[in-house]
């Protein structure tokens, strides 16, 4: 695992100026160990790429042992240019890289993102450069920006729970679009939107989008192929992939989409023996014939590091995620074993557009007016909760930023404004996130954004994918054997029949489901509510936050303990306490 940044300056000397703050970054604000090492530099000394990694990630793709790629730093430190040296280096996701095709000296940085923009790119600028790189914090320590807070962050995360748009915690700091790509040259940028509207997929309303008139026994073919085809370099592994399987409708399908691929592959779970996940992953690997080990959470009697989790939440998901979400810690070594997941399986059934589907499709007028009334509620609700927390000016500002998805429910219909709002939102923003932070800690593969997968699911109407019958579909088409296999929800119903059963027995109750993070006792509260008022007070948490309405959110009982979450991770990134994620912190009891 590494991270990479890209500058492009008007002149060497500024190029020079900005390697070095690239190189000297404060080690506390990147989630893996160092160093810098510059990885490539152009023949005209005016752009450069730098690594942040352990030594062994610093060769580019394709270079040998012998490519002088660290010998470069003596000449820069002075400003001078040395020649192009090394292959042309990539970032780990390929989503920056070097384009020589114009020469040494007319070498372009470019850098790209997929339609879900699941690895993502920021991009800043300095004076007379641009900086590109695949870490938000990184970006902002070389631009300076670190201490430049960008209010609007702060509310789409109490509001909606990750950040909108191109937003991050820096001003001046931005995520690129999805399907976009970037040349950069020269201290200036290029921005091309390799997209047409709706990402080239999406209907509006009811309508059947490009390549609607097909069936959907061919919709759930084509997307079944492009799903074995995203598995298919795995079969190359030398050991199984793990995979990390639950009794709901994503991981099964990857699960299927592997076995169909020929992928080798093993399953583990992570749940009490009587949770509905549990049950329903262990009928999926039973008829698979694969093996399957299931992991226990913490227990109610155990002991977190509560603080340590604010801080190193903030520090590995680049400040874009509440540590309400598991996430990890910095300086994890990834295995060497590939694991994969169902994430993104929403993006096969409309994002946020399933839920106001409400089930299987009904044809009429009252049933579109239903679908439409539920959507515009939805998508109003989703973006505006909360809302309550934040000062006048703050919350005016957030409502503001959110016209353009009220504009777009109005012109295209507010079905297609979810889907669309998940796709640039919660998979663009909130998964990019998290994988950044699973990427510390697995060798992680994501089958269900390639954008092979996005781009025939989304080529299908709308209404067939939100229905959930594509899903249903494809799953049919990859493993028949699975179809009937109850989803997690409709197991669970059975979980306290069985429990009671079990008491009139006389034998021992089964093991009830247990989440920490929403069932903590009186000493994890106490701890949440004086840390989020001191750090909040010390980092101006409160200048977007009312104080008394954190307050009120803060004591107990709670009506959202996400909330309280989202509070406490505000208070740390915007007073900078994530800077001691490395350091221990007391063990607070859980009940």
């Amino acid at each position: 695992m590494y991270f990479t940044l890209a500058i492009s300056a008007t002149t060497p000397r500024q190029c020079a100026a900005l390697i070095n703050r690239a190189r000297v970054t404060d080690p506390r604000v990147m989630p893996i160990p160092g160093p810098a090492v510059v990885a490539w530099q152009a023949a005209d000394g005016r752009s450069a790429m730098i690594r942040w990694g352990p030594e062994q990630s610093h060769r580019p793709p394709g270079a040998t042992i012998g490519d002088p790629v660290d010998g470069i730093v003596d000449g820069i430190v002075d400003g001078t240019a040395p020649d192009g040296i090394g292959s042309p280096p990539a970032s780990q996701a390929g989503t920056i890289w070097v384009d020589q095709s114009a020469g040494a000296f007319g070498a372009p940085l470019r850098a790209r993102t997929t339609l879900a923009r699941v690895d993502p790119v920021y991009v800043a600028e300095a004076p007379g450069a641009v900086i590109v790189s695949d870490r938000a914090f990184w970006a902002a320590a070389v631009t300076g920006r670190l201490g430049d807070r960008d209010s609007s962050h702060a509310c789409a995360l109490l509001t909606v729970g990750y950040p909108l748009g191109a937003v991050t915690p820096f001003t001046g700091v931005r995520a690129l679009d999805g399907a976009t790509s970037l040349e950069i040259q020269a201290g200036a940028w290029l921005e091309r939107p390799a997209r047409t509207p709706g990402y080239g997929g999406s209907s509006a309303g009811e309508t059947a989008t490009p390549g609607g008139h097909l069936a959907g026994d061919d919709h759930a073919a084509r997307v079944a192929e492009a799903l074995i085809a995203a598995m298919r370099p795995l079969r190359s592994l030398a050991s199984p992939v793990e995979l990390s399987l639950t009794g709901g409708q994503d991981s099964r399908l990857v699960a299927a989409a592997l076995a169909a691929a020929g992928v080798p592959v093993r399953a583990r779970t992570h749940g009490f023996a009587d949770h509905p996940d549990v049950r329903g992953a262990a009928e999926i690997a039973r008829r698979l014939g694969i093996s399957h080990e299931v992991r226990a959470p913490a227990a109610p009697d155990a002991r977190i590091d509560v603080a340590t989790r604010l801080r190193a939440t903030v520090l590995v998901a680049d400040g874009m995620l509440s540590a309400f979400e598991n996430v990890g810690r910095p300086d994890r070594s990834p295995s060497s074993v590939v694991t994969a997941g169902g994430h993104g399986g929403e993006l096969l059934r409309g994002g946020y557009a399933e839920t106001a589907a409400g089930g299987r499709r009904a044809d009429g007028a009252a049933a579109r007016a239903r679908r439409t009334a539920r959507a515009g509620e939805l998508l109003r609700r989703m973006t505006t909760r909360h809302l309550g927390l934040l000062r006048p000016g703050a919350a005016a500002g957030h409502v503001a930023r959110l016209r353009p998805w009220g504009a777009a429910a109005l012109a295209r219909g507010p079905v297609a404004a979810l889907e669309e709002f998940y796709l640039v939102n919660r998979a663009g923003r909130w998964s990019a996130a998290a994988r950044q932070a699973y990427l510390l800690r697995e060798n992680l593969v994501q089958p269900l954004f390639d954008d092979g997968v996005v781009r025939a699911a989304r080529a299908a109407p709308l209404g067939l994918r939100a229905s959930g019958e594509l899903s249903a579909a494809v799953l049919a088409r990859l493993c028949p054997d699975l179809a009937d296999v109850p989803l997690a929800g409709s197991v669970g119903r059975a979980a306290p029949a069985a429990r009671t059963a079990a008491r009139s027995a006389g034998q021992p109750a089964l093991p009830a489901s247990f989440d920490w993070r929403r069932q903590y006792g009186e000493e994890v509260a106490g701890f949440l509510r004086e840390y989020t008022l001191d750090l909040g007070a010390i980092g101006g948490l409160f200048s977007v936050v009312g104080r008394a309405e954190a307050e009120k959110a803060l004591a107990p009982p709670y009506a959202d303990r996400g909330t309280v979450w989202a509070l406490a991770t505000l208070a740390c990134l915007l007073s900078g306490d994530y800077l001691h994620a490395r350091e221990k912190s007391p063990l607070l009891p859980v009940r």
